[in-house]
């Protein structure tokens, strides 16, 4: 329950910023970012022994973008948190890559299937090597709107559109997937629709 609230925070991070920054004022809503990211800082940095370094810069880093917007009473502190988020990922992703290391998008797949075929694994290496472009294109998307002249389009920006091209790309891959090696779950309506499609176009 706590990783989705913490979800639910992080993907109303604009529109939390956008409604502080109007009613509010920039160091009150830093603090109630902080309050309601505070759950995670402290579950990352006390409560788990296993924490992933990247995770932890991600929960440093937050917490001092948030610590700079209180103290300065800058709002460009919080239009910078959603691009320093989005080079950890990037800096996770391709961390995976190293010698020895098994890809971040094979960790996943080999939490639903343990014993995945070589093809699949070699699969998921080429699949986080893209998601390395991905991140760059959306790092570079709420870098420029960072920069944005107003509040409320730097919120449309890393808010609905950056979330549009990060959903767009994830649906976009996971039908590519299904159609590739022909594994569709029979228990979701949407691999039923894709099994049924890809019925229909064999010849």
């Amino acid at each position: 329950m706590g990783r989705i609230f913490d979800a639910i925070v992080l993907a109303l991070y604009p529109l939390i910023v956008l409604l502080g920054l109007t009613y509010l004022d920039v160091r009150w809503t830093a603090l109630l970012l902080a309050v309601l990211l505070g759950r995670r800082f402290v579950s990352q940095i006390f409560g788990s022994k296993e924490t992933s370094v990247p995770v932890l810069i991600q929960v440093c880093g937050t917490g001092a973008l948030l610590a700079g917007a209180a103290w300065s009473g800058s709002e460009m502190f919080l239009r910078f948190t959603p691009f320093g988020i989005s080079l950890i990922f990037f800096f996770q992703f391709a961390a995976s890559l190293r010698a020895g290391s098994a890809p971040i998008i094979e960790r996943f797949a080999r939490l639903a299937r343990p014993d995945l075929p070589a093809e699949n694994a070699a699969y998921c290496r080429r699949l986080t090597k893209i998601w390395l472009v991905v991140f760059v294109g959306n790092s570079a998307l709420v870098l420029g709107a960072a920069f944005a002249p107003d509040k409320t389009t730097w919120a449309l920006l890393v808010g609905p559109v950056s979330y549009f091209y990060l959903g767009g790309f994830l649906t976009a891959e996971y039908i590519y997937r299904r159609f590739r090696f022909r594994e569709f779950n029979d228990k979701n309506p949407i691999d039923r629709l894709l099994r049924s499609m890809s019925r229909s176009r064999v010849p």
